[in-house]
């Protein structure tokens, strides 16, 4: 207080008597003192962020690596529209997984082969892929004998040409005849209407002549029947079953044996599924367990099984697997032949899962995480170990009590948010 007063009195006393020449030398100083020191300030502030800077950053991410823990305000989760779901237990059957692959159906399946051998002709082979119905003309085929046939044809020939050769005398011989028998009736008629020969005697010489034609005639008829040509003889392939074409193994003009394929057909309305189920799998299976599996060509569609065909009784030495067969409905055309099947098989017992959305779980280098909300605008990153999937469902091993709340919709931008925090203190609507 004095010190103050002392300072009131002085600018009160140069108030009063003020001296133009030291007046303007006390206020030049004052303002370069004022200067000075807010110059000074300034470069201690710099100096000192600097200096903090990193160390405060470093201090704020080992936090968050060793906690886990996320700020997440209101506003951001609104943002965001986050979702939660809760951690349930279930009895499920455990899964049993594997690898097979589809294939047709025997009943479903036809291979299109000729009964005799031939050359194809008449019309166009079906394209590989194109539909065609049961009865349909597939192929026309100009048969062709075989080695055995060919032989037996040449001797027939030789036999033929040779029986051409004996008619071809016996015609020359039956053409004399008639000349022969014509000659004699014309002398009988002369000498019948001289009255020399009776009429029995001209009949005699009329049939004689009329046999030596009709001799003529049948050696004609005979060698008729040898100069015709032997008949190409055809025969016509039907498909045995409705469905698509999925190989063509012949081409236009070809030639194909007796029992040699043509072409396949199989009808996709019910097809198979192969799996192998390794030997110590065997024993956890239900007597007749419900397959569901997926395919690369739809990962996020499941496809349900039916009936079991073959439940495996032969165990493949190498392998040490039992190949099980299930058939399954395909009226729209989703699965082809030799597609990929990754299916999951019911095990026979049931125990306590805990269950959580697939979305729930990221991939954070390698491990899987979820987000557990804490508080209200706090969360926890926690690793864990996934089990078997049942839909859009993860059983989960470790990590998670029954009745967490583990964020769904939001998780990935929680992932963000830990990554690159953002102050918690300030109410930003930035994600």
């Amino acid at each position: 207080m004095k010190t103050t007063q002392t300072t009131q009195t002085t600018q009160t006393t140069h108030t009063t008597n003020p001296r133009p020449s030291s007046g303007g030398s006390a206020k030049s100083l004052a303002v370069l003192i004022v200067l000075a020191a807010a110059v000074a300030l300034v470069v201690i502030q710099f100096s000192v962020r600097q200096q903090t800077a990193p160390e405060e950053v470093e201090v704020e991410a080992d936090g968050n690596d060793s906690t886990g823990t996320v700020a997440f305000l209101m506003e951001q989760q609104w943002l965001i529209q986050m979702k939660l779901a809760q951690v349930a237990t279930s009895r499920l059957a455990p899964q049993i997984t594997s690898t097979g692959r589809v294939v047709p159906a025997p009943q479903n399946q036809a291979f299109v082969a000729p009964s005799v051998g031939g050359i194809i002709r008449g019309q166009r082979l079906p394209r590989l892929g194109e539909q065609v119905r049961e009865g349909q003309i597939i192929a026309v085929l100009t048969e062709t004998p075989t080695a055995a046939e060919s032989a037996q044809i040449d001797v027939e020939q030789i036999r033929m040409e040779a029986e051409r050769r004996g008619l071809a005398q016996d015609r020359v011989e039956a053409e004399a005849r008639i000349a022969f028998a014509e000659s004699d009736l014309e002398r009988a008629e002369r000498l019948f209407e001289a009255g020399a020969y009776s009429e029995r005697q001209l009949e005699r010489a009329d049939a004689d002549e009329a046999i030596a034609r009709a001799g003529l005639a049948a050696i004609d008829a005979r060698l008729g029947a040898l100069n015709v040509p032997v008949p190409v003889r055809t025969y016509e392939l039907r498909a045995p079953i409705s469905g698509a074409v999925v190989s063509v193994t012949k081409r236009f003009g070809e030639q194909v044996q007796a029992g040699e394929a043509i072409l396949e057909i199989v009808n996709m309305d019910t097809v198979w599924v192969e799996v192998p189920v390794f030997e110590r799998d065997l024993g956890r299976l239900q007597e007749n367990p419900l397959a569901t599996f997926t395919t690369p060509t739809f990962p996020g569609r499941e496809f349900t099984t039916g009936d079991v065909i073959d439940a495996g009784d032969v165990i493949d030495e190498d392998t040490r697997a039992a190949m099980f067969v299930f058939e399954l409905s395909n009226l729209d055309r989703s699965l082809r032949i030799g597609m990929q099947a990754n299916l999951r098989l019911d095990a026979a017992e049931e125990v306590d899962t805990l269950l959580v959305p697939k979305e729930a779980v990221l991939d954070n280098e390698g491990t899987s995480i979820v987000y557990v909300l804490l508080s209200g605008e706090e969360f926890e990153r926690r690793d864990v170990t996934l089990g078997d999937e049942y839909g859009d469902m993860v059983a989960i091993e470790s990590g998670l009590d029954a009745g967490d709340r583990v964020v769904t919709q939001g998780a990935y931008q929680l992932k963000l948010q830990e990554l690159q925090p953002a102050n918690p203190g300030e109410h930003s609507h930035e994600v």
